[in-house]
């Protein structure tokens, strides 16, 4: 079992693959006390490959909900709000959801509209969780917050999550997919005055750099982390190599 901690932990599968992953890493996460489960439906993605399941695998987050797991899934389109939420009552418990604006979302009229759909359409316990841009650019970072924030929703169902910044050719001396910057994570959100959750698994792109970059964010005050973990990660269909088996989780929630 999960020691107490008041901190956010979000975990589960990069995405969902199939109903029995889904189900599976549900009851796992249950086991050790998780609350929130991550499985995105829609992958945006670098070059052409697996882009998610896409709306057949709603059932199966909501199945996910009828265990008691919060689901989180990243959505990318104002349509796919109202998609997750009229499929969910049907089959689960639509107040169990957290959607998130993905890194690659930088359309602030999509940001909005989303943000507007959650707050009309969403029971009032559902939650946005906002990554950052992949650029470094502490003012876009804080752009992104002032549009979500002008669609109304309030400040109470957002969170923010650091993914870290690309490389981008630059000094990288442990390899991380994305460099985090914990202290700029930190004024935005003195600046925002929102709850700030870490992202290893897109920080460090690998199960070593995972623990890395975990054990680096315990100096700062984060509020909780976002990590990747699936049933069986050398068959994962996205992602492989940052996500841990729950033999690692179980590593991970002994050290966060």
């Amino acid at each position: 079992m999960l020691k107490k901690t008041n901190k956010i932990i979000i975990a589960g599968p990069c995405a969902a693959e199939s109903q029995e992953q889904v189900i599976n890493s549900a009851k796992e996460l249950k086991k050790r006390g998780i609350k929130i489960m991550r499985a995105s439906l829609w992958k945006p993605r670098t070059n052409p490959g697996f882009d998610g399941v896409g709306e057949r695998g709603i059932s199966w987050l909501a199945e996910a909900t009828k265990i008691g797991l919060i689901i989180a899934s990243e959505v990318l389109f104002p349509e796919q709000v109202n998609q997750v939420i009229k499929a969910i009552a049907k089959k689960g418990d639509p107040r169990k959801i957290l959607f998130w604006l993905g890194s690659r979302n930088q359309n602030h009229q999509i940001q909005r509209l989303i943000s507007l759909r959650i707050k009309k359409e969403a029971p009032s316990q559902v939650k946005l969780l906002i990554k950052n841009q992949p650029w470094l650019d502490e003012d876009h970072w804080l752009g992104i917050v002032c549009h979500v924030l002008s669609s109304g929703i309030s400040p109470n169902r957002v969170i923010l999550c650091h993914r870290g910044f690309s490389p981008n050719g630059g000094e990288n001396p442990h390899n991380m997919r994305n460099i985090p910057d914990y202290e700029m994570a930190m004024r935005v959100k003195k600046r925002t005055g929102l709850l700030m959750i870490i992202d290893p698994s897109h920080s460090g792109g690998s199960v070593p750099n995972v623990f890395k970059v975990v054990k680096e964010s315990r100096k700062y005050n984060f509020d909780g982390m976002m990590v990747e973990v699936h049933p069986n990660p050398e068959k994962a269909k996205t992602d492989k190599k940052q996500q841990l088996n729950f033999s690692q989780f179980d590593r991970l929630l002994k050290i966060f």
